[in-house]
Order: C-alpha cells, then structure tokens, then sequence
C-alpha cells in the first residue's frame, strides 16, 4: 500500500478518528496500521507447557502447515503465518492445553515489568488473565499475585484462564482499581495497569462493533479515568518498585497526556524509566500533542506499532523512588 494513499482501504472507520492519525503515526506506520486494521490478525500464541521447548512446538505446527516466526525477547512466543485459527486450534498441542493464544504486545508489557522469583505483584486490571499467567510464571510461583478486575464475571473467567495455562497461587479480588492504593499502600514490588482504554489498536473494518462508540468525547472521559487508576496504582507500589501503564489505543489523551498530568504532580515520588526490552515494531512517545509539548522524560515511555506479530500498544515504565 502507498504511504500516501493509506487510508483509502479504511474510509469506513470514524473520520474524526482518520484526521488524528497523522498526526500520531509516521507516514510509514500509518500504512503499517491501515494493513493492520484491514488484514486479516497476527496469530501469535505463548507456550505454557515448560516442558516443551520452542523447537518442540516449532516442529509439531510446522507438521500441520503453520510456519512459526519470533522474536528473540520472547523465548516462550511464536507468531504463525497464515494465521489460520481453525487450523490451530486442531493441533494436539492446542486441544491439550500446551499453548496459548496471547498477543505479542501483551507479552511484553510484562515483560517490561522486570518480574523475578518472589516479587510481590499486583495486577490492577487483570481480566482476561493472559498477563498475570505469564507474571505466574515469571514468579516462578513464590511471591503473592494479585489479580484485581471490576467485574465478577471477568473475575470467573480467568479463573478458567489461569487454570488452562497451568499457574496457581493467584489471588483473584473483584474491586474499583481506583480503590486498590488506599487498600494496598506500598504493599508491591511490581504492578501493571493495563488501563481500560478505547481500544484503537482493536480496530477492524469487518468488525464495526470495534469502533462503533469511538468518539472524542470518550477519548477526554476514558483519559480521566486512566490518570485515577494510575494515582491509585503508583500509591500500591514499594520504595524501588517499577509500575508498567499499558493501553491498546493510539490516543494521545489516552497515553502521554495521562502520564504527563500525573507524573508532573508526582514528581517527588515516581520517576520514568526506559522499557528495558527491545522488540519489532518499537516507537518513541509522541513529544507534543495539540499544542502542548510534552516533558523530555516521555521520551521513555513506547508506542509500538503494528508489524512483526505486534500490535498496537503504549507502554511506560514508571519507578517509584
């Protein structure tokens, strides 16, 4: 697709949307997003079984017709060309439980979060529980784990989650996020908030449902809601602990302006830190957003667009001092 024709492929979705993104996105990833939302998803899975080696699970999809590709800071991962979902699922190692489907980008939130055997560990808003598996895993099982999410439902169904990808010792909890600093103060070595965000990444043409209640308006509310979660989220956190901010949206108000209003108030007490990984499809935060330009320290925080099996995701490191 010519960079200067990326958007003739997805002239269905939000114009107002349309218009932002140029002004979010380099001309090359703008293409890159305008593929992404029209092609068919990146089929990317993490193996759970430890005794299963990543050559093993190469082998056996390589035998039913999936060609497997990965990234190097993942050992656990593999992205599979075609994505062909029906196909997988037929695997033994699929039926058995062995593997997971989980995006890339999810992985390396967690990964940023630098978790070791016996850090404590609060996920704020845990459902589906893709992540607080892997952060399972990298406890190696000691250390608490506390799985928080809103909904009692969401809670139940990742309980299911968790016991297909074989970790326990979680603590699940159903409550408001923006309550969990008052009722956890200084309790964490590690802590992620995947904030509910309006889940631009997500977008597809075939799916309307995926854009249908995007508007700006939105955008400003969800924003004000992210900057309380991550005030409650920075109160959970230890002296030297480190608090990863996730989204799935390419929102400026959703993102740097968050952490720029927060982190400026907080300055005492949290700094921001470079993502400590290296992964495909990596960006630098935007450093000015609608006039305003933001802190040099946002030059920290990662935009990570949509190639090599990643998807659209922001991230930033946040150390509380």
């Amino acid at each position: 697709m010519n960079s200067s024709s990326w958007n003739t492929s997805i002239e269905c979705l939000p114009a107002e949307f349309l218009d932002r993104l140029p002004h979010v996105l380099a001309p090359d990833d703008l293409t890159l997003f305008a593929d992404h939302v029209s092609n068919e998803r990146p089929l990317t899975i993490r193996i759970t079984d430890p005794s299963l080696t990543r050559s093993d699970v190469v082998s056996a999809l390589d035998s039913r017709g999936l060609n497997c590709r990965y990234q190097d800071w993942m050992p656990e991962s593999l992205w599979l060309t075609p994505p062909d979902r029906a196909l997988l699922n037929e695997t033994p190692l699929s039926q058995e439980n062995r593997i997971f489907r989980q995006s890339l980008s999810s992985m390396a939130a967690v990964e940023s979060m630098d978790v070791r055997s016996g850090h404590d560990v609060l996920d704020c808003c845990a459902a589906p529980g893709g992540k607080s598996s892997l952060i399972r895993r990298r406890q190696e099982s000691e250390g608490i784990l506390v799985a928080n999410d809103l909904s009692r439902r969401r809670v139940s169904r990742m309980k299911q989650v968790f016991e297909l990808n074989g970790v326990t010792g979680i603590d699940t909890q159903v409550n408001d996020a923006k309550s969990l600093g008052s009722m956890f103060p200084g309790c964490f070595d590690r802590v992620l908030l995947d904030a509910p965000c309006s889940g631009e990444g997500r977008f597809h043409i075939d799916d309307p449902a995926s854009w249908a209640d995007w508007n700006p308006g939105k955008i400003r509310r969800l924003g004000k809601l992210q900057a309380s979660l991550l005030k409650s989220a920075i109160q959970t956190l230890r002296p030297g602990g480190l608090l990863v901010y996730a989204t799935c949206t390419l929102a400026p108000e959703e993102n740097e302006c968050v952490l720029a209003k927060v982190l400026t108030r907080h300055s005492s007490l949290v700094r921001i830190e470079p993502i400590g990984i290296e992964f495909e499809g990596r960006r630098q935060a935007l450093s000015q957003w609608n006039g305003s330009t933001f802190p040099e320290w946002m030059s920290a925080a990662v935009r990570i667009v949509p190639e090599y099996g990643m998807t659209p995701f922001f991230l930033a490191a946040i150390r509380r001092v």
